[in-house]
């Protein structure tokens, strides 16, 4: 069973899930309480990641933007787009999401180029900020300093080495 049949399995027993200043709250009826609180438990971290507050999650997203060189308006914009994408369960994904994608102030390049039906690894320039479906796509992580999953921590200050499938940085 998938979370999101679960929440929906949820309402249709009368049972509300939410998210109240990081923690999981159930609420209905005692009965349908008591048969679903031993489902929940076992699924909390997962449910506060997926119901978690959306208000923490826009700031994550903008700041992880920032980083990825998009200015701080259209950074907060974009975050935004996403909540709404997130509500009506959209599947697609902006290449900024993707811990693939490594950038400068002037490019992006997709490092699974090839998976995601890419011509060669530079993106268009406006692709980056594009709902799209990918077979490449990766979530990237949105805390600051984090290295994407094709990247390893370089030893000094170098720039980090890129790691091809198959091969040992």
């Amino acid at each position: 069973m998938t979370l999101d049949l679960m929440l929906e399995c949820c309402t249709a027993e009368g049972v509300t899930v939410s998210v109240e200043a990081g923690k999981l709250v159930i609420a209905g009826q005692p009965a349908a309480l008591d048969e679903w609180r031993p489902l929940l438990r076992s699924f909390k971290a997962d449910l506060l990641a997926l119901l978690g507050d959306a208000l923490v999650l826009v700031e994550q997203r903008a700041a992880h933007f920032v980083r990825q060189h998009v200015g701080p308006a259209e950074a907060q914009t974009l975050a935004l787009r996403l909540q709404t994408r997130d509500a009506h369960r959209d599947e697609r994904r902006l290449c900024l999401e993707c811990s693939h994608l490594f950038d400068t102030a002037r490019t992006h390049r997709c490092a699974q180029w090839r998976q995601a039906g890419h011509a060669g690894p530079q993106l268009p320039r406006e692709l980056p900020i594009i709902l799209q479906r990918c077979k490449g796509f990766h979530l990237a992580d949105l805390k600051p300093g984090a290295l994407p999953i094709h990247t390893t921590r370089p030893a000094n200050n170098a720039r980090p080495a890129i790691c091809l499938e198959g091969s040992v940085p």
